[in-house]
């Protein structure tokens, strides 16, 4: 009788504690614009390659190769209205093609960017969501073998918006 009476005052007690939930103050408005976000000029600031079949995944910075002083660095403009894009690019190599389209996975949340242009359509790996009020970009492209999609190395591009 006595361990009922405290079994019935401590269940007593935490359903009163947990029993309160906290009203909603505010709301959390609308969702930001994720192709508004990634639209705009972005300037490459760093270029890296990795091995992902090392078991130590080796990365190697080459941005030397892409950025250097008194040469404007690879820029690529993401055109919101028409979906467009236009690469312009003195130095490195151009993974991308100099124009095309693009697309996002998902314009709610998305994951990946393709570009696709007359020769080729690439599929790059977003680093972060990208806001309109976002100063960076990053993203992962995936080389393959075509034959059974082993990945022989990711190229990490990071950019900044110009």
């Amino acid at each position: 009788m006595k361990y009922t009476k405290y079994f019935f005052i401590a269940a007593l007690a935490s359903s009163t504690l947990f029993s309160c939930k906290p009203e909603t103050c505010a709301e959390l408005g609308e969702t930001t614009d994720k192709v508004k976000g990634m639209g705009g000029t972005w300037e490459l600031t760093t270029f890296i390659q990795q091995d992902p079949n090392n078991p130590v995944l080796e990365q190697r910075d080459l941005s030397e190769f892409y950025v250097v002083e008194g040469i404007t660095p690879m820029q690529i403009e993401l055109n919101v209205d028409s979906l467009t894009y236009h690469v312009t690019n003195t130095v490195g190599r151009n993974f991308f093609g100099n124009t095309g389209t693009w697309a996002l996975d998902d314009y709610v949340a998305p994951s990946s960017i393709t570009l696709m242009n007359a020769n080729d359509t690439i599929e790059l790996f977003l680093g972060s969501m990208v806001l309109p009020q976002s100063e960076n970009m990053s993203f992962e492209m995936h080389r393959v073998c075509s034959s059974d999609q082993f990945k022989n190395v990711i190229y990490k591009f990071n950019f900044k918006r110009i």
